[in-house]
């Protein structure tokens, strides 16, 4: 039996690289970029904003995995991050309709719902189904993103799952974030010189402020909710969330929502936090009920190394 033809686009990037790695023992992998692969893999040299050259590319093809375009933070400015973005995922779609692609996934992100210090969520832990409030560009991208894959899914040829990973932890971030929580301060930015305020972080760089949240995902395991993705097809179209069991440095979930936000968030499921008082903010359960996906380990493993 032939293998399902498998294109990636963005396959070169930081998280392509993971899910390339993911899909090549079962699939027959492509990876389309601007830029090649690390890995020996067939690579089409191709940029998401022509839509000919992604046409002519997606023929023949089983599937796709839409990744490329500007992570949040790498865009030169926020026009880029339409022009880019969400232009880029427009092309995607349309070639693949146009080429005769029945299954796509793409790469969206939490960043649609637009949390952060001052806006909490309605509720924990916080679903697919949590209202989108983005106000930065890189969201709102991400939102008007699943507005056309919904608008693609019902004219009736394309299958789309989007994912919404939260902040994906790489390995070699992984020592920059926990230099980040060995500050006096981990939500705030990092001072220039951190030895001078008594913190010894050796040759590591702090990540940065952290997120309100402290969701996170490790690459692998992002890896392979894209690679569980491709055999989704109890819904034409559906999203869901990627992260792990628990938070960014395992705080107490329920006692942080408090101490950040005046108001703090409903609680609908009370006993997931009884009974793991670290769970995550992010549900992740319609992942682990209907992709089979769920994150190996938890942040104890990070810090393990």
């Amino acid at each position: 039996m032939s293998l399902e033809k498998v294109i990636v686009t963005g396959g070169s990037g930081r998280l392509g690289a993971h899910v390339t790695q993911a899909l090549q023992a079962n699939h027959d992998v492509t990876v389309l970029d601007i830029k090649p692969p690390s890995q020996a893999v067939p690579f089409i040299a191709t940029d998401i904003l022509d839509l000919a050259g992604l046409t002519r590319a997606f023929t023949g093809q089983d599937a796709v995995i839409h990744l490329a375009g500007y992570d949040d933070g790498d865009a030169p400015n926020e026009q880029a991050y339409m022009a880019t973005n969400v232009q880029g995922a427009w092309n995607v779609f349309q070639a693949a309709e146009d080429a005769g692609v029945r299954h796509l996934v793409v790469a969206s992100s939490v960043a649609a719902l637009g949390l952060d210090y001052r806006r909490g969520p309605d509720y924990l832990p916080i679903d697919e189904a949590h209202p989108l409030r983005a106000t930065g560009t890189y969201g709102h991208g991400k939102q008007l993103i699943e507005t056309m894959a919904r608008h693609y899914v019902v004219r009736g040829a394309l299958r789309i799952v989007c994912l919404r990973p939260t902040l994906i932890v790489r390995p070699e971030k992984e020592a920059e974030i926990l230099a980040q929580l060995a500050l006096p301060d981990p939500d705030a930015e990092a001072p220039a010189n951190a030895a001078s305020d008594g913190v010894n972080l050796g040759d590591v760089r702090p990540y940065g402020a952290l997120s309100a949240t402290r969701t996170y995902v490790r690459s692998r395991d992002a890896a392979r909710g894209f690679a569980a993705a491709l055999d989704y097809r109890a819904r034409p179209f559906d999203i869901f969330n990627l992260a792990a069991r628990d938070g960014i440095g395992r705080s107490k979930t329920l006692e942080r929502m408090t101490a950040i936000y005046e108001t703090p968030p409903e609680l609908r499921e009370a006993k997931l936090y009884q009974d793991d008082p670290y769970a995550s903010a992010l549900d992740i359960r319609h992942a682990r009920n209907d992709l089979g996906w769920q994150p190996r380990g938890d942040w104890r493993d990070v810090v393990a190394g």
